[in-house]
């Protein structure tokens, strides 16, 4: 057996590693990404620092103020609160949900 040179086995080394490089650049990646976590009911995650109100509450509001929308809808729960038309509970919910406070 005769002595390799040191060239030649370094570049027998680099090459190893560059395909051993070009195999795991081809191979798929071993942990897929997760799938998102499922996120919680809306019912019991307020958004954007709004609180929900409940099935019964809105009920109230439907009876005391119809179809309302917007700023007839607010006008109605105003008065209709000043009026003490809704329950305890339905009370402290609109205070919660009320816009800018």
């Amino acid at each position: 057996m005769r002595p390799t040179s040191s060239g030649a086995m370094a570049a027998a080394a680099l090459a190893t590693l560059a395909l051993a490089g070009f195999a795991s650049a081809q191979t798929a990646p071993q942990s897929p990404a997760a799938p998102p976590a499922a996120s919680p009911p809306a019912a019991s995650q307020p958004a954007a620092g709004k609180e929900h109100l409940s099935h019964d509450c809105k009920e109230e509001v439907k009876k005391a103020c119809g179809r309302a929308h917007g700023d007839e809808m607010q006008g109605c729960i105003k008065s209709s609160l000043d009026l003490n038309k809704f329950s305890d509970s339905c009370k402290t919910e609109l205070k919660a949900a009320k816009p800018g406070g």
